[in-house]
């Protein structure tokens, strides 16, 4: 069963994800983010990136598409908020769809291969298979 993140930007919990992609040699795990009381994820991390100079890769305002660099201030936590996922960091790329439907996927990189191997254990045994 996979783990559940909580994912905090700054000192807000923002929301979850459960991390379900890896690239095991590459050290990245990446999933979908399910936003906890965030009225528009665009606006959040695109008034954080320019308030805090955090580059921004792509901006598209019209389709409200953002995709960024590491976040610093972007950490991730397991167990209950008792343990902090180590690695590069977080960046986020997603979308709020004219439809009302929001995806937005958050890329944590850096995890070494021990971790990985054992919070991630799942992705570690697909890729060995």
């Amino acid at each position: 069963m996979a783990t559940t993140f909580t994912i905090k930007l700054e000192e807000q919990i923002i929301g979850t994800t459960k991390f379900e992609f890896a690239d095991v040699p590459m050290g990245v795990v990446y999933g979908k983010i399910n936003f906890i009381n965030i009225q528009s994820p665009y606006l959040l991390f695109k008034n954080y990136c320019l308030a805090n100079n955090i580059r921004i890769n792509d901006d598209f305002e019209d389709s409200r598409m953002i995709d960024t660099v590491v976040i610093p201030n972007l950490r991730i936590y397991y167990n209950d908020l008792k343990k902090e996922l180590k690695g590069w960091g977080a960046a986020i790329t997603g979308s709020e769809f004219l439809d009302n439907e929001v995806y937005f996927e958050i890329q944590f990189g850096g995890v070494v291969s021990e971790t990985m191997s054992t919070l991630f254990k799942h992705h570690f045994d697909e890729y060995f298979k």
